[in-house]
């Protein structure tokens, strides 16, 4: 089976194109995997100087064809089994990728232009049966990332420490972080730091638990949202009630999401809210005037690209 196709920009080793037969379920989950490999392709383009390199990577094959006339570099992922059909196939996407010469030589750094051809590559590997079926690369991650490793030399024993060092403080801090955001900023150096470690379990368990920070943090937004609505929406009825219980329920959804100042300041509005005949009514429009603004303001401290 076709695991992978990528294309890099030849001088620049820029990722072109990319198309991996992978659910977007596993592209998720090992998004860091994913990224590891593509890096290590990535750098194998830019150490290749024959039309059709072959390297092999645990069960699998990577196989690189250079294209001179796009200035590109064709890179597929096959299982081992399947090199004789992979070769067959390659000289038709070859051709394939020289019918878009101009898109090549006049490219304006958009990767999107690059789609165009998308429909057309699928097509061809799924004309052939036995490139296609239900096998993962994720499947056999760790043979795969020790095989990377391995190609890539020995780490030195000063370089070794000093990652190991850092690990731990890493390790430290991410023990006994409770924001959310941060926590998972700690995880994703701490598989940076595996995989320079070229420690498979670690990587495979911080890659999981990443997965599961970046799931909670991907649901906790979607329900402030819910809350920041409705409290706007009975702010609009002037339901007083109705906005002190969602703008309590907002606080809640904070915690180990935003700064505990932050969340202490809106339970203080809520509260004027909820007490609002027993406040000024100074005191009171401030409070709803606060309200309006919590959106942008949440918006703001959570400006946090997964």
């Amino acid at each position: 089976m076709i695991q992978s196709v990528y294309l890099f920009q030849t001088n620049t080793t820029k990722l072109l194109y990319n198309k991996n037969f992978q659910s977007d379920e596993k592209m998720e989950m090992f998004s860091s995997f994913f990224s590891a490999l593509q890096t290590f392709v990535s750098e194998l383009t830019a150490s290749s100087t024959e039309t059709l390199n072959k390297i092999e990577l645990g069960e699998y094959f990577v196989l690189i064809s250079r294209i001179s006339e796009i200035a590109s570099d064709l890179v597929i992922i096959i299982d081992n089994e399947d090199m004789k059909e992979a070769q067959k196939l390659i000289p038709k996407i070859i051709k394939l990728l020289k019918m878009h010469e101009d898109l090549f030589n006049n490219w304006d750094q958009e990767p999107e232009k690059f789609q165009s051809f998308d429909l057309d590559i699928i097509k061809l590997i799924s004309s052939s049966k036995k490139l296609i079926s239900e096998s993962s690369l994720t499947v056999n991650q760790s043979s795969i990332l020790k095989s990377i490793w391995e190609q890539k030399g020995a780490l030195s024993e000063q370089l070794r420490q000093n990652l190991l060092q850092e690990k731990e403080e890493l390790k430290a801090k991410y023990s006994v972080e409770n924001n959310y955001i941060k926590k998972y900023e700690f995880c994703k150096k701490l598989i940076e730091i595996s995989e320079k470690l070229r420690d498979d379990e670690k990587f495979i368990k911080f890659q999981t638990e990443a997965k599961s920070l970046r799931d909670e943090i991907k649901d906790r937004r979607l329900r402030l949202q819910y809350y920041l609505d409705m409290m706007k929406e009975s702010l609009r009825l002037t339901k007083y009630a109705e906005t002190y219980s969602y703008l309590y329920s907002l606080c809640l959804k904070l915690e180990n999401f935003t700064d505990p100042d932050i969340i202490e300041k809106y339970k203080v509005i809520a509260k004027t809210v909820l007490n609002r005949e027993k406040v000024s009514k100074v005191e009171f429009r401030t409070a709803i005037r606060e309200i309006t603004m919590i959106e942008d303001e949440i918006n703001e401290n959570l400006a946090y690209k997964l």
